[in-house]
């Protein structure tokens, strides 16, 4: 199975930052659970406390799907009519999407032509420069260090980064692995750590904005920013420089599952 990592910032006008998280939360994301072929699909919205201090958070969320393969993923079936993905029994989403006509007619528009459509007008797509801080896609596979159990309550961070230059994908993926990842698993605190390494195959079938990603938990935030102090921290950090490009696009949240 592959995760498909996609980084969230608000469009810039259109709504208030908790009216976009409401939004996304109770409408773009169980529209987008109707997808057949996504087995999984969690989002992570950034904790208000969580843009000041060290993590923190540079993006307003990040979504998660799990689909069975990379085939799946980069050649989707094709998707069913509005109308047949969203029933009278769905209640707000029929009423929000379908009853209203919202993108257009539902016997006539796709559920993946809706949610694009709804996508526009919910994140932010502008192609105003720099797209650096706006912009996270990457498919890959994971790889768990850390195999402690989790709880909805838990702060979560995920980082999403690239490799440095000069860095060939597979000895920085070794790195990452072998002497980064057995650094990462000694931080105090920490519940559970699991890498996500970018599939080189999908390099050329889809745009990547980065190399890979790691998901942590932590008890609290409280604990997140002691683990933060200690001296692990510090000898992570180090290797870290040698490793990967900065900044990096950050996200510190609770999990809230979709599907």
């Amino acid at each position: 199975m592959i995760k498909m990592l996609a980084g969230a910032m608000k469009h810039p006008v259109n709504r208030s930052q908790s009216e976009f998280h409401e939004y996304w939360q109770t409408r773009h994301g169980p529209l987008f659970a109707r997808t057949p072929e996504l087995r999984r699909y969690v989002q992570h919205h950034s904790l208000p406390e969580a843009y000041t201090g060290d993590p923190h958070a540079t993006l307003h969320g990040a979504s998660l799907f799990w689909f069975d393969d990379d085939f799946g993923a980069q050649n989707p079936p094709p998707s069913p009519l509005l109308s047949e993905a969203v029933r009278p029994e769905d209640k707000l989403l029929f009423e929000h999407y379908v009853a209203t006509s919202r993108y257009g007619a539902p016997d006539a528009m796709s559920l993946r032509d809706t949610v694009l459509a709804d996508d526009r007008q919910l994140f932010d797509r502008t192609r105003d420069w720099p797209l650096d801080s706006k912009r996270t896609s990457i498919v890959a596979r994971e790889r768990i260090i850390v195999d402690e159990p989790t709880t909805p309550d838990m702060v979560k961070v995920i980082w999403a980064f690239s490799r440095k230059p000069g860095l060939g994908l597979i000895e920085f993926q070794e790195h990452w692995h072998d002497v980064h990842g057995q650094l990462g698993s000694k931080l105090p605190g920490m519940r559970r750590y699991v890498q996500n390494h970018a599939l080189p195959e999908a390099y050329a079938v889809r745009p990547m904005t980065h190399d890979g990603f790691s998901e942590a938990w932590w008890d609290d935030l409280e604990s997140l920013r002691q683990s933060r102090t200690s001296p692990e921290w510090a000898a992570l950090h180090a290797d870290g420089l040698t490793l990967f490009t900065y900044p990096m696009a950050v996200v510190v949240a609770r999990e809230t599952v979709i599907k």
